[in-house]
């Protein structure tokens, strides 16, 4: 429960939903007490301005320390390349950049650099709500990687002073199913207890996975949901349920690979 970000970096292109992207990314770097790396990927075909001075301006009130970096070339292959490079340990992006310094941001940008990273990413839309992290939604599904997130939520919670949202969730409503993500939710209970974390535990079943998670988020008026990538079929690609997560939830998404974890061994704690 020592864990610490330590690198944290930013996608940037000054759309609606990276400047929300950058505020959220900044409210972390203070709570781990580090300073933001903040890319931003021209168009090589296009004439860019330097807006290293206005992200100063905009990031002062915070006392981070802002690493402006440049790149030119793909989106999410730039983005994936300075991760590597610098070793972060968390991704803020924006998921939705269309009207930003280059309109060829988009969507399947955020996806792509999900799927290729080897840090969690939060990703978040344009709509997203400025609530605060103080309320995370902890989804648990059927899948063997569900709990592998756990610690990560008790990691934040911990620093945000959270409550913890534990959703037992499944499309699927035969007892089996519902027993075994009732099993999993006990188990976390359990290990939120030992670190004397707040929580609150409900069971949906019957539903769209994605869209039960985002409207227990906005009944809970939640500022992160945390989602497993690898939902499915025990596969190393990005699930369905992720995508649509990534793609339309309007509370931001912590994206995890069960390869990214800090905490190993973190199934079944």
């Amino acid at each position: 429960m020592d864990y610490k970000f330590k690198k944290i970096m930013i996608g940037f292109d000054n759309s609606a939903s990276s400047i929300i992207a950058l505020d959220k990314a900044l409210e972390f770097c203070k709570a781990f007490d580090t300073g933001l790396y903040l890319v931003n990927v021209k168009d090589p075909k296009a004439n860019g301005n330097d807006h290293t001075e206005m992200i100063r301006l905009h990031a002062t009130d915070s006392g981070v320390e802002i690493n402006y970096m440049e790149r030119s070339g793909h989106v999410n292959r730039e983005i994936s390349a300075v991760e590597r490079e610098i070793g972060a340990d968390l991704i803020f992006m924006g998921s939705h950049g269309l009207n930003g310094f280059q309109p060829y941001w988009i969507g399947s940008n955020a996806i792509r650099v999900v799927s290729a990273s080897s840090c969690p990413v939060i990703t978040i839309q344009a709509d997203s709500g400025r609530a605060d992290f103080t309320d995370i939604i902890l989804p648990l599904d059927n899948s063997d990687e569900t709990r592998q997130k756990v610690p990560y939520a008790a990691v934040l919670a911990k620093v945000f002073n959270s409550t913890i949202h534990i959703l037992s969730v499944s499309k699927d409503t035969n007892e089996a199913t519902k027993q075994k993500i009732t099993i999993y939710a006990r188990q976390t209970e359990k290990y939120l207890d030992k670190f004397e974390i707040k929580y609150t535990s409900e069971l949906r079943v019957g539903h769209s996975v994605a869209q039960t998670c985002i409207d227990y988020a906005i009944e809970r008026k939640a500022g992160l949901i945390m989602m497993m990538t690898e939902t499915e079929n025990n596969s190393w690609y990005m699930g369905t349920v992720a995508q649509q997560l990534i793609n339309h939830s309007p509370v931001p998404v912590l994206s995890i690979h069960s390869r990214d974890l800090f905490h190993s061994g973190a199934s079944g704690y």
